[in-house]
């Protein structure tokens, strides 16, 4: 079977950095940092208050009260960055109802509406009081099941929970799906909560950098004096299509993606892997005759 090629025809993105690929760019090139101190988090019990500041996006005006009600803190971002990348690669409604389009997102929690259903059942003892959105917004696959039926994808449908590794694995697995002709367009991406729910169970293992005086410096991971992480949300959307579809259609093609590879590791969890165990992963990658794996890093 002849395998696809795979190429990106709309990006997306809502962080704190900024709300679209236009003021994401300008913060990444002006040096600016979307890092802040949280007080929610202080008042909770965190040991270290640093975040990333994240806008909540106002959606009404842009969903029904119906679908807003079943969107997930992450899906909310996602949502935004999805029409942004959908808006990019010039996707429409009928185009999308035509079309068998496909939606894999990498989504690792949803806290806040389990721990909220949770608090409203320990003090009423009525589950009729949780109404209908609050499963919509606590299932692990809230970002992918929300954004089909807002969107009318008919495609693959599925979640991909590997922690930091969760949105590059969504990218890859269409990838895979297109290059073995299982679908021809995909909308996949990442998205993460970033409420005072989500991280605290980090920031018991003391992973926070403890930089409070100084937030916008805080983040440092290549620095001799880092002293941990700075966690953050937010959400960032691909259009991934095979070539043929791109050309065929029109579209502007951003990239190609050429290959893809992955390895787990059996490192205790905070060990960093050594270059030899992440071989394989480049090994496997399947690339181009141009590009060799002894060329990454």
């Amino acid at each position: 079977m002849q395998t696809q090629r795979v190429v990106v025809t709309g990006i997306g993105i809502w962080s704190c950095l900024g709300t679209d690929v236009q003021s994401v760019t300008a913060s990444l090139r002006a040096g600016r940092s979307g890092i802040g101190v949280d007080p929610e988090r202080a008042a909770y019990g965190y040991q270290s208050t640093l975040t990333g500041i994240v806008e909540r996006p106002v959606l009404k005006g842009l969903l029904d009260r119906r679908m807003r009600t079943g969107l997930a803190e992450e899906g909310e971002y996602a949502y935004m960055a999805a029409r942004q990348a959908l808006q990019m690669a010039q996707l429409g409604d009928e185009q999308l109802r035509e079309r068998e389009v496909g939606c894999i997102f990498g989504n690792d929690s949803s806290a806040a509406p389990v721990i909220e259903a949770a608090e409203i059942m320990r003090e009423k003892h009525d589950s009729a009081l949780l109404g209908s959105g609050f499963i919509f917004r606590s299932m692990n696959s809230t970002v992918t099941m929300n954004l089909s039926t807002i969107f009318g994808l008919r495609g693959a449908n599925f979640t991909v929970s590997a922690a930091c590794a969760s949105g590059s694995h969504s990218i890859g697995l269409a990838y895979l799906l297109i290059r073995q002709g299982l679908q021809d367009l995909v909308l996949c991406g990442g998205a993460q909560e970033v409420n005072k729910y989500s991280m605290a169970t980090f920031d018991a293992l003391g992973a926070f950098s403890k930089r409070m005086d100084e937030p916008t410096r805080a983040s440092r991971p290549f620095d001799r004096d880092r002293d941990g992480l700075v966690p953050s949300g937010g959400a960032a959307a691909l259009v991934v299509e095979s070539y043929e579809s791109a050309v065929a259609r029109g579209a502007d093609i951003l990239c190609e993606i050429v290959g893809y590879g992955f390895r787990a590791t059996e490192a205790a969890y905070l060990r960093p892997a050594t270059k030899a165990r992440l071989w394989p992963c480049n090994a496997r990658c399947p690339t181009p005759n141009s590009v060799r794996p002894t060329s990454t890093t």
